[in-house]
C-alpha cells in the first residue's frame, strides 16, 4: 500500500479509503478469501463493504470485523485490473442485482443493524464464524436474536435433508455476506429447501454408460453434475448440447443459474454424472427465476451457439476458436491447466499451436504446442474469456 507520512492504523487506513470512495481489498486474518469493494459504512469496531464478484460487476455487501481483517490495500495491478473490469461492466450495463435496501443511522451499532435486519425481514446471509481453529460457512437464516448470539437455521444446498438449527456467539462472528446474487435467489426458493423434498442423488459411475446418457439427455434442457477424475475442487452443472461416441458439449449454468460458458469433455475425463439431485432442482429453479427476469445471459455473451454431433466436435471447436480468435481454456491428460488463444492447427500431425495467456516471458515461451490427442477438456466463451478478449483483465 502506497502511504506517506506516519505509518496508519488499519482504522486510519479504512476512514481515509472510505472518504475518498476508494476500492480496496481487505485481506483477512484467518481467510484466504479476499474482498473487493468499497466501504459504505464504517464503525469502530467494523465495516461494511459493497462488493465486486471476480468479474467486476458489484454483487452483495460483507460485514467485517477490524479485528478480523490482516490488512487492506488501496493501489495494486489487481485493483487497477479490477476498476478496468468494473468501468467495462457498467459502460456495458452489466450490473443486474438490486441492492440490499438496508438504511442505517450514524447512531447505529453496524452489527445490531444488520443482525436485526436479517432477523427481522428473515433474509438469506451467510455467516462466517471462527471456531475450533477452523472457519465455518453457515448460509441460512436468524430464527432468533440473544444478547450473545443468535439462533440459525442453517440450509443446506446440496442436501435439504440436512437442514438445522444451529447456536452462534457473536464472540465467533467474523463476517457476513448478505445481498448477493445466489443469497437473493436462495430467499426466494426457501419453499423447496425443506427435508421434506429432499431426493437420493440418481447417480450414474459406470463409464460405459455415458455415452448413452449423454446421447439421451441432449436438447432435453435437463441440467447434469459432471464430476472429473481428477483432484480439482469444482464441477460442472450444464445442459448437454452435442455428442457423439467420443465427446460431448455441455451448456454451463454457474452457481446462480446463469449462463457460463461452454465446455468440450471427453468420456474418458468423467467420473461420475449426477442425473438428478436437492442441488440440481435448486438450480433449475434459480435458472427459471433468471430466464423470467432477463438475467440468465449477460447481453455480451452468446448462449445460442449451435454444435454438430458429427465425427469430430474438437477439431470445429479448435477451428472456430482460431478462425475468431477466442480463447480456450485447456485441460490435458498430463494434469497441465492453461488459457490460450489457438493459432494454428496442423490436421496431419494433429499439433494445434497457441499463445499462452499467463507467461513469464523471461522463462517461458508465449507460444505453445500441443496434441490434440492430449486434450481432455476445453472451456469457452465464458465471461472471464470474453474480458480477456477484450483486453479487460
Amino acid at each position: 500500500m502506497k502511504e506517506g507520512g506516519p505509518l496508519k492504523t488499519l482504522y486510519e487506513q479504512l476512514r481515509s479509503a472510505q472518504i475518498d470512495e476508494q476500492l480496496i481489498n481487505a485481506f483477512q486474518v484467518d481467510s484466504d478469501i479476499i474482498y473487493t469493494g468499497i466501504i459504505q459504512y464504517l464503525g469502530s469496531d467494523d465495516f461494511v463493504m459493497l462488493t465486486y464478484n471476480d468479474y467486476g460487476i458489484q454483487d452483495g455487501e460483507v460485514y467485517l470485523k477490524i479485528s478480523s481483517v490482516k490488512s487492506i490495500e488501496t493501489d495494486s495491478y489487481d485493483l487497477a485490473s479490477m476498476k478496468d473490469r468494473i468501468s467495462f461492466d457498467e459502460m456495458n450495463d452489466l450490473a443486474t442485482n438490486p441492492s440490499f435496501d438496508m438504511p442505517i443511522k450514524m447512531s447505529d451499532s453496524l452489527f445490531d443493524r444488520i443482525i436485526n435486519t436479517l432477523y427481522e425481514n428473515q433474509r438469506v446471509s451467510l455467516i462466517i464464524t471462527f471456531e475450533n481453529g477452523k472457519l465455518h460457512y453457515n448460509e441460512g437464516l436468524v430464527k432468533d436474536v440473544r444478547a450473545d448470539g443468535v439462533t440459525f437455521l442453517n440450509v443446506n444446498k446440496f442436501n435439504f435433508a440436512h437442514q438445522r438449527m444451529i447456536d452462534i456467539s457473536f464472540a465467533n462472528v467474523r463476517g457476513i455476506e448478505f445481498g448477493g446474487t445466489e443469497l437473493q435467489l436462495l430467499q426466494e426458493t426457501l419453499a423447496m429447501v425443506k427435508p421434506e423434498n429432499h431426493i437420493d442423488d440418481v447417480v450414474v459411475s459406470d463409464p460405459d454408460k455415458f455415452k448413452a446418457e449423454a446421447e439421451k439427455l441432449r436438447n432435453t434442457n435437463r441440467a447434469i453434475i459432471i464430476d472429473t477424475n481428477d483432484d480439482r475442487k469444482y464441477f460442472y452443472v450444464g445442459q448437454v448440447i452435442a455428442d457423439n461416441p467420443r465427446e460431448f458439449v455441455m451448456m454451463v449454468v454457474d452457481m446462480n443459474g446463469r449462463f457460463g460458458g461452454y465446455v468440450w469433455i471427453r468420456y474418458d475425463d468423467i467420473k461420475r454424472m449426477i442425473l438428478d439431485s436437492d442441488y440440481l432442482r435448486l438450480i433449475h429453479e434459480f435458472v427459471k427465476m433468471n430466464q423470467k427476469a432477463g438475467h440468465f445471459v449477460l447481453p455480451v455473451l452468446n448462449a445460442d451457439r449451435a454444435f454438430d454431433n458429427g465425427d469430430n466436435i474438437l477439431i470445429h471447436v479448435l477451428s472456430q476458436s482460431i478462425r475468431f480468435q477466442k480463447i480456450i481454456r485447456f485441460e490435458l491428460t498430463d494434469g497441465d491447466s492453461f488459457a490460450a488463444f489457438p493459432t494454428n492447427l496442423n490436421l496431419e500431425t494433429g499439433i494445434l499451436t497457441v499463445q499462452l495467456l499467463d507467461v513469464d516471458e523471461q522463462e517461458e515461451s508465449p507460444v505453445k504446442e500441443i496434441g490434440i490427442e492430449s486434450i481432455r477438456e476445453m472451456a469457452f466463451d465464458y465471461f472471464k474469456a470474453f474480458l480477456q478478449e477484450n483486453q479487460v483483465d
